[in-house]
């Protein structure tokens, strides 16, 4: 398969994965720090640029994900992030990345440290001789459950129950 072309560089002209996936990891400790200028670097500023959350909702196209960015920034207040990665592959046009991110760091509005894990997918493309984050799929990490047993319809109680 011929890598195919964009502005007159091949795919495969991008920089070793490895530095890229090391821009990552320094832009998602800078995240933790409230500073989200290295990640929003990192993404494709395209239409089809995505972001689905470990805070719900998803974002579609650069400048929403962007906005959300914004958002995220101003929550951390300052911490660390580590990153145990799963797996990653690298293909001529496209790479991908599955990790287990944990988060510990100051929040707006809480008086200790918040901490948690995520299992995080980062997709990334090519794009005029560089990588460039086209996707990240965020969502918290859990025990292994019953699906049953989170589905499950709630039994229904009066209104003025106590819960």
């Amino acid at each position: 398969m011929v890598p195919r072309q964009s502005s007159g560089t091949t795919m495969t002209d991008a920089p070793p994965f490895e530095e890229t996936l090391a821009r990552l990891r320094a832009a998602l400790a800078d995240v933790a720090n409230g500073d989200v200028a290295a990640i929003k670097a990192l993404y494709a500023h395209t239409d089809d640029a995505t972001s689905f959350y470990g805070w719900g909702g998803y974002e579609k196209g650069w400048d929403r994900v962007s906005r959300r960015w914004d958002w995220a920034g101003r929550q951390f207040k300052g911490g660390t992030v580590r990153h145990e990665n799963l797996t990653a592959v690298v293909t001529p046009e496209l790479a991908y990345t599955t990790d287990i991110e944990t988060f510990e760091t100051a929040m707006d509005g809480m008086d200790e440290p918040a901490r948690w894990s995520n299992r995080v997918t980062h997709v990334f493309r090519a794009i005029d001789g560089e990588w460039r984050l086209i996707h990240r799929h965020a969502n918290r990490l859990e025990d292994r459950f019953e699906p049953a047993g989170k589905l499950a319809p709630k039994q229904a109680r009066p209104m003025n129950a106590p819960r």
